[in-house]
């Protein structure tokens, strides 16, 4: 995830299609900045809860656009959420409990 320059709001960003050059000065947060092993965050905790992660293939990136979702959003319907992850591909099919802990962890934070 990166910060937009000039902007208050955070961009979620595939590290695989993403130049170098272009992060220069960006403030970039990746999985592992959102939480601790003592102090998990609230979407790190939420997708352990709902056993949202079965495979890995996805969760990083769902888990980082959930968070840039978050800030942009702080009280997105299910439908908010299903579209703001439409573009990461799950292959296991963990879809529901994966946007059951996007919504946990938003309530968690006492934003819905």
């Amino acid at each position: 995830m990166r910060r937009l320059h000039g902007a208050d709001r955070r961009q979620a960003v595939r590290s695989c299609v993403t130049e170098i050059g272009s992060l220069a000065g960006a403030e970039i947060t990746t999985l592992e900045g959102l939480g601790t092993l003592d102090k998990l965050h609230p979407l790190q905790r939420a997708f352990i809860g709902e056993q949202a992660a079965q495979c890995g293939y996805c969760i990083n990136g769902m888990i980082v656009s959930a968070k840039a979702l978050l800030d942009r959003n702080p009280k997105p319907t299910e439908s908010d959420v299903r579209q703001a992850l439409a573009a990461n591909l799950c292959r296991c099919g963990t879809h529901n409990r994966i946007v059951r802990a996007v919504m946990r962890a938003a309530n968690e934070m006492g934003r819905t």
